[in-house]
């Protein structure tokens, strides 16, 4: 069916970027710098390792590791997650918008120029 097959493309070369950036979103940060394997199983730091990746009770680092690990692999590598979470994540960027946009001053200029006198 050739207009399945081409709705199909249109929406994987589309949306693959967007599932990638959110499985980034969710993931956080953390896929970047996330600890070789070597250092998880190594005596000296991998007690470290696991402290530092302790998620939600009954879920081991192990098991988080692997996730966060498929997700890169399976989502372009570090590159991405860097452009995202560099300088730290879009919600840190909205927050610093509300603070230092001074929107209330916007506001009024769009409605002096739009001629709106409420």
């Amino acid at each position: 069916d050739p207009l399945l097959a081409n709705c199909t493309k249109h929406n994987i070369t589309r949306n693959i970027y967007e599932i990638s950036r959110l499985a980034h979103d969710i993931a956080g940060g953390i896929m970047a710098t996330l600890p070789f394997d070597q250092d998880l199983r190594s005596a000296e730091t991998g007690k470290h390792v696991r402290k530092y990746l302790a998620g939600v009770e009954g879920v081991p680092a192990e098991t988080r590791m692997k996730i966060l690990r498929l997700i890169e692999n399976m989502t372009g590598g570090t590159c991405l997650v860097e452009s995202m979470h560099g300088a730290g994540p879009p919600q840190s960027q909205r927050v610093m918008y509300q603070r230092l946009g001074n929107l209330p001053q916007k506001i009024k200029w769009a409605k002096n120029l739009a001629k709106i006198n409420e």
